[in-house]
């Protein structure tokens, strides 16, 4: 089974909200702060019967194409994983505070981005810096996803690339890409915690 930029990170999230990869793995992150709490059973059958249906015969579009790599990642690593209305696939580790967050809250947040093979793009956990930003200001994967938690809460959200950087990708400001056009992509996302807005995002 399958089980990196500073200031830039938090440009390039923003940037694809208006408008080198590492060889590291996914699995590979041994700080602390990361350490996640043993995963619950999941019943095998049931999962891979939910995800089943998440898939499209004959995917027409992109996000159809890339909807399917993510449930087929999913079945591979059997991932329990929903879906919302927009084509997000996520997977709540945490629910954090019942207050959820909301379009607007000013946040702060620990998180790694990394493709479906595992290797990681960005990670704040690798910085030990936390990103601060607005919600509304980010991609719309982020956008949307971190509105299902509180604070104090952790999800894993799964991006058909229209919710990420879609078909432009994320250049590395040479002549390559950090993230190619038409990738999904997966974050997990820990929110530290609801700021006063006092600065900006």
């Amino acid at each position: 089974m399958k089980k990196t930029i500073p200031f830039l990170s938090f440009i390039s999230l923003f940037l694809a909200a208006c408008g080198g990869n590492s060889g590291e793995k996914a699995g590979h992150q041994n700080q602390a702060a990361q350490q996640e709490e043993p995963a619950e059973p999941v019943d095998e059958d049931q999962a891979i019967l939910q995800l089943s249906s998440y898939l499209t015969a004959d995917p027409q579009n992109q996000a159809e194409k890339d909807q399917n790599a993510i449930v087929n990642y999913a079945i591979d690593e059997l991932i329990p994983l929903e879906r919302t209305r927009s084509g997000l696939l996520y997977r709540i580790l945490e629910e954090g505070e019942s207050d959820k967050l909301k379009w607007g809250d000013y946040i702060s947040v620990h998180y790694k981005g990394y493709f479906l093979d595992g290797r990681v793009f960005d990670s704040s956990y690798r910085r030990d810096k936390p990103l601060k930003f607005y919600i509304g200001n980010m991609i719309p994967g982020w956008n949307e996803g971190i509105q299902l938690i509180g604070p104090g809460g952790r999800v894993q959200l799964f991006l058909p690339s229209p919710l990420g950087y879609a078909e432009k990708g994320l250049s590395d400001g040479k002549e390559g890409f950090l993230v190619p056009p038409n990738t999904p992509l997966v974050f997990e996302v820990e929110v530290l915690e609801r700021l006063e807005k006092t600065g900006e995002g």
